[in-house]
């Protein structure tokens, strides 16, 4: 068996890598991880990958490291955490992947990682696995836990058939909308581009949203300017009042980021921006559409477009059990809450 450790630096290497097994959705690929490292959570992200091969089979696991100098005590911390790391999937789905339709690799795979984890000081791991490709069925070794349902539409389906399957309360909110001069259409434009994230930040301003749901204009537009993304925006009298930025690859499509102007929530511009944005996608050849999870009263309003499911399974690891100790001890001291079941215990939850 043989390993590698792959980073930016390695891009074309790690390109044949994505797409030995199997080219799995947008959040995998190395262009999305090395956009979003450093806009995610913390400046110190980097995007990497390993890859363990056996023969002519693979297994792929892309992640984001960072820094442990980013935690809350590192000024004050008796240990040195300059010299460690941990790791995260990629936002919003993760973890590895293999070429091989078993997991007859998973325990090899563990040992490896595990080995590598401890020769490069890395203290903890926190794997999302992605529910659309299903990557926690072939790597139980990694004992995934599951944690939410998430709601996907299927797309190839003929538009009769996704509006039957809609639910009434949504299907009228719908169109009510459409009986107003809300329009829903994908956007190139800078100002466009603009006004969204203007909507977006003042929607995470009211919610007191944490640093995990905030991006720089930079990150939307770079993200905008690739073909990972797509901009849907409702207009009213030619004014941007909501948007919906849609992570995508050639099939399958996710709901991203998305915010509207409470001013028009009366008039059902949520409704109607996440079906034009569904008929969009759709249009554009994708045949799935992933509104992931979420919140109670966010999952209630997304489970109306859809009554299919998918599930979401974690998976949590540590890899140097005496320094993770040591770091949840001195996070105690300085009052975080390490009972609080965020992991690793010793950093600050960032999403809420």
């Amino acid at each position: 068996m043989e390993t590698k450790h792959l980073t930016a630096d390695n891009t074309d290497e790690w390109w044949e890598n994505y797409e030995r097994v199997g080219k799995p959705g947008p959040y995998h690929r190395p262009d999305y991880l090395q956009l979003l490292a450093g806009n995610f959570e913390h400046d110190d992200e980097h995007a990497e990958a390993f890859v363990l091969q056996d023969g002519d089979e693979i297994i792929y696991y892309p992640y984001i490291r960072r820094s442990l100098k980013s935690v809350p005590f590192a000024d004050g911390s008796e240990t040195d955490l300059s010299k460690y790391d941990d790791i995260v999937s990629s936002w919003y789905y993760g973890g590895p992947f293999t070429s091989k339709d078993d997991n007859s690799l998973c325990e090899a795979f563990a040992e490896q990682f595990d080995n590598f984890c401890q020769s490069e000081n890395i203290v903890a791991e926190f794997v999302r696995f992605d529910p659309n490709e299903r990557n926690y069925e072939r790597f139980d070794c990694l004992e995934p836990k599951f944690n939410r349902e998430t709601v996907p539409v299927d797309l190839t389906k003929d538009k009769e058939t996704l509006w039957d399957e809609f639910e009434k309360r949504n299907r009228n909110a719908i169109r009510q909308a459409q009986k107003t001069d809300l329009e829903v259409k994908p956007t190139e434009s800078d100002n466009d581009y603009e006004a969204f994230y203007d909507i977006y930040t003042n929607a995470m301003d009211a919610k007191n949203a944490t640093d995990h749901y905030r991006f720089k204009y930079d990150f939307f537009c770079d993200m905008l300017e690739t073909d990972l993304s797509t901009l849907v925006v409702a207009t009213y009298d030619d004014e941007v009042v909501g948007g919906a930025m849609v992570v995508h690859n050639e099939e399958l499509a996710h709901d991203y980021l998305r915010a509207s102007d409470p001013d028009y929530w009366d008039m059902r511009v949520n409704n109607l921006l996440c079906y034009g944005t569904l008929m969009q996608m759709r249009a554009t050849g994708k045949k799935m559409f992933d509104f992931q999870g979420g919140r109670p009263g966010v999952f209630k309003f997304k489970k109306s477009f859809s009554a299919d499911r998918a599930e979401m399974y974690l998976g949590t690891s540590v890899h140097m059990p005496e320094v993770y100790n040591e770091l949840t001890s001195e996070a105690e001291r300085v009052g975080i809450d390490t009972d609080g079941g965020y992991f690793p215990e010793y950093r600050v939850e960032k999403s809420n």
